[in-house]
């Protein structure tokens, strides 16, 4: 019987205590929390008089102060507000939704109206999501900024209102790069692959010596310290067998005939892997995206049995095109690196 008594005393301090904190709340104006516990208690019906007046006036309270300042932030004409709008917004909607499924008798109580949010909060989302990309854009791109850490919270709420943001990556690369001094450019190549000797030099091949401002170097020098590697990972190279494919067909003209073979020649050469970017004091790898870049070559001519007055404009052409060589693995191999590196260039060094 004590233990059972005891056990009851508990529990009627636990709930003495979390009517006062839910009290407290109500009259520190933190509407949100008393509709949060309200909510989950009215679905077991269990709210009296008291407590459903208390939701209403919580629920009503925390629209009317998100609605005031939207209103207010709408009326300073800045480009700043959206952020703030979309939350707003979205906490509108978000407590509407809460009490959508509480029992009818209860939305009555309350005079709860559904509220139809959807166009502003897709509209106010938008324009969020441009502040920030803008924002974030220029203060990497403006030398006068070097607040870091603001970026950062820039590009964190960026994440937060939409993880699949198109800017997203790019604004992320461009972060990690931007938090370093001095970058080493390194290839890395399994021994194995034979891969031609200016390999590297192909793929390293810059015009300029920086990314977004920050110097790199492809070549280490020895007074220098990197902070940042970025290094080009070569896990595979892969080279087609040399192909010719035909097709023949018959063409007619003026009661001429002629059998036309089309040849097409093919060969391709692909290396694939990871560029990495490294934190050198940390020896961690703070970046890792995969790469897979392909060169291939297609030769197209013809054959022709018969007169040729009886060939189309394209057949005649292609009789013309003079018949080469497949090029060679190491020609093929050395044109994917020269395109490695205009992939590099094209995404790390793009304005």
């Amino acid at each position: 019987m004590k233990i059972r008594n005891l056990i009851s005393i508990s529990f009627l301090l636990l709930l003495l205590n979390s009517c006062n904190t839910v009290k407290k709340s109500y009259e520190s104006g933190s509407y949100d929390y008393v509709v949060d516990r309200f909510v989950v208690k009215s679905e077991k019906h269990e709210l009296d008089e008291k407590e459903i007046a208390m939701l209403n006036d919580s629920y009503h309270q925390a629209n009317e102060e998100d609605f005031k300042r939207i209103m207010e932030l709408r009326k300073s004409g800045l480009p700043n507000i959206w952020v703030e709008v979309y939350k707003r917004t979205k906490s509108i909607d978000d407590r509407c939704k809460k009490m959508s499924d509480l029992p009818i008798d209860v939305l009555q109580s309350i005079d709860y109206r559904k509220l139809a949010l959807d166009n502003e909060l897709e509209n106010s989302k938008r324009k969020a999501e441009m502040f920030l990309v803008a924002k974030a854009y220029y203060m990497l791109n403006n030398s006068d900024y070097e607040d870091i850490k603001e970026v950062e919270s820039l590009v964190k709420e960026l994440n937060k209102i939409n993880p699949s943001n198109e800017k997203l990556e790019d604004l992320r690369l461009r972060l990690v790069i931007k938090s370093y001094n001095h970058i080493l450019f390194r290839v890395a190549t399994p021994i194995e692959l034979y891969l031609p000797n200016d390999f590297a030099k192909l793929v390293l091949d810059f015009d300029e010596n920086n990314l977004y401002g920050v110097p790199f170097d492809v070549v280490p020098d020895g007074d220098d310290d990197y902070d940042l590697m970025i290094r080009i990972m070569v896990e595979e190279d892969l080279v087609s067998p040399s192909l010719v494919e035909t097709v023949c067909f018959e063409e007619a003209k003026d009661n001429v005939k002629a059998i036309v073979t089309d040849k097409t020649m093919r060969k391709s050469a692909t290396i694939n892997g990871y560029i990495e970017f490294i934190d050198v004091n940390k020896d961690k790898i703070l970046v890792s995206t995969p790469f897979d870049v392909t060169s291939t070559f297609v030769h197209k001519y013809a054959e022709v049995e018969g007169d040729l007055s009886a060939c189309s404009e394209h057949t005649i052409s292609l009789l013309n095109t003079e018949v080469v060589d497949f090029p060679t693995d190491e020609a093929l191999i050395r044109d994917a690196a020269r395109k490695l590196n205009e992939l590099l260039k094209t995404h790390y060094q793009k304005k």
